[in-house]
């Protein structure tokens, strides 16, 4: 029985590793989910829900959970393991951030949505539109 969910939506995303995952763009989702209402990534498979396994260099699930909490501000701790399925796959765990923003040490702000179609995606914060007591961290 499969145990990873088939299709994406706002609190799961797929990415496919096949060709290995730029760590930019983990890190750009997992701040997205950060600054929404958290979510699981699944490293390993494709938008259309095909298992494609995860890439041998994002198997050490130690030092990938210590890498996104370096590259994130302020750090989040994710949770992750590899799930057995047709091929290994990686679920990592974000959780919500509760008052404050989270971004990449890059400087990148996201959140997810729910497109008109009905799909997910994550988009840039604009924080000039944001309000001033939102912004206020006690980090």
């Amino acid at each position: 029985m499969r145990k990873i969910p088939t299709k994406e939506t706002l609190d799961i995303e797929f990415k496919s590793d096949v060709n290995k995952l730029p760590d930019a763009d983990i890190f750009e989702v997992v701040v997205a989910f950060a600054n929404t209402e958290g979510g699981d990534l699944y490293l390993g498979v494709e938008d259309d829900g095909e298992i494609t396994g995860v890439h041998n260099e994002h198997k050490n699930i130690t030092t990938l959970s210590a890498y996104i909490a370096n590259n994130t501000v302020p750090p989040v701790l994710v949770s992750a393991e590899i799930m057995k399925d047709s091929k290994p796959v990686l679920k990592i765990k974000v959780p919500k951030i509760q008052n404050a923003i989270v971004a990449t040490t890059s400087g990148k702000v996201l959140r997810r949505r729910i497109k008109a179609d009905g799909t997910p995606e994550n988009v840039l914060i604009i924080l000039q539109n944001m309000q001033p007591d939102y912004l206020i961290c006690e980090c």
